[in-house]
């Protein structure tokens, strides 16, 4: 299985399987992410406003822009709608951010003081945006 990783260089989002890029992550916890086309260095560990986050095995319930399934990754904005009634959860839709928790992916609001495992047999996921491009979504996240 490979694991699926995205960058973010305080402007945009790049993902590890972009045509011409590659990732390169190094023991000690610092990466790389450069143009394996011979443009340099994209974004690195180094710059303060860079995030790298993994991806989880969890996939959004629709279908990115080349009808694949979009993989849920850390820092993603999720909308959790329960369909079973009597749930431990309670019913209705829960908004949060995907955070690895004691080695389990969960979707945390911070604001209600509340978490969520991310998988769920009995709920849909819905990625919304991410904390870095929607930071607005979990200010309003009941």
């Amino acid at each position: 299985m490979n694991t699926a990783y995205r960058v973010w260089d305080g402007e945009q989002m790049h993902y590890w399987d972009e045509d011409h890029l590659s990732l390169t992550i190094k023991n000690d916890g610092s990466w790389l992410l450069w143009h394996s086309s011979g443009g340099g260095c994209v974004v690195s560990s180094d710059d303060d406003e860079a995030a790298l986050m993994k991806g989880t095995d969890q996939f959004d319930i629709w279908k990115d822009e080349h009808e694949e399934e979009a993989r849920i990754y850390a820092r993603d904005i999720v909308r959790q709608d329960e369909t079973e009634l009597g749930s431990p959860y309670g019913s209705g839709k829960f908004i949060g951010e995907v955070k690895m928790i004691d080695g389990s992916w969960c979707i945390v609001n911070e604001k209600n003081e509340e978490c969520r495992p991310l998988f769920s047999e009995t709920a849909t996921n819905q990625v919304i945006g991410d904390v870095y491009r929607n930071p607005e979504l979990l200010e309003g996240a009941e």
